[in-house]
């Protein structure tokens, strides 16, 4: 009797999983409509964008004026950390598109360079201050933070003039 009561359970559960197996088959769709994006989504992104584009922009430097490395590089490293913290706030998958790259310099023009980075900074803390109003708390903090790197980012380029 053991053994007919192990083949009724089996077949019970077998019975029971055909209609979830059926509605797996469905996918994502037989969950539903997906919610829409929050607020934050929206200035995360941007906000990952313009440090795409600041990162591009040193690595174009970088190629043109190797000179400037001990300068750069550690610049470099903090918004690559940047990145990394919005893109950790990020839920929805952030699609990689192409890197914005800006031309590079000619190396007698290491101080026109090291002007438009401090420029391209100058913008971005701005574009960041721009979108605390509409950003959570946590992530109007997190925003903030960077604004203050990327001004002292600025600062600093200004004052490594060759």
């Amino acid at each position: 009797m053991r053994a007919d009561l192990r083949r009724r359970s089996v077949l019970a559960a077998a019975g029971a999983a055909v209609p979830l197996l059926a509605a797996g088959c469905k996918g994502v769709g037989g969950l539903g409509t997906l919610p829409r994006p929050g607020p934050d989504v929206a200035v995360l992104r941007a906000a990952i964008g313009t440090e795409q584009a600041l990162i591009a922009r040193y690595r174009s430097a970088l190629a043109a004026s190797p000179g400037w490395q001990d300068t750069l590089d550690p610049v470099l490293d903090q918004h690559l950390a940047h990145l990394a913290a919005l893109r950790s706030r990020l839920i929805s998958p952030v699609t990689p598109g192409p890197a914005r790259t800006s031309p590079p310099a000619a190396a007698g023009q290491a101080a026109v360079g090291l002007s438009a980075l401090a420029a391209a900074e100058q913008a971005a803390a701005g574009a960041l201050i721009s979108r605390l109003a509409t950003a959570s708390p946590s992530l109007a903090q997190l925003l903030a933070s960077i604004s203050a790197s990327e001004a002292s980012h600025a600062a600093l380029l200004r004052m490594h003039r060759p």
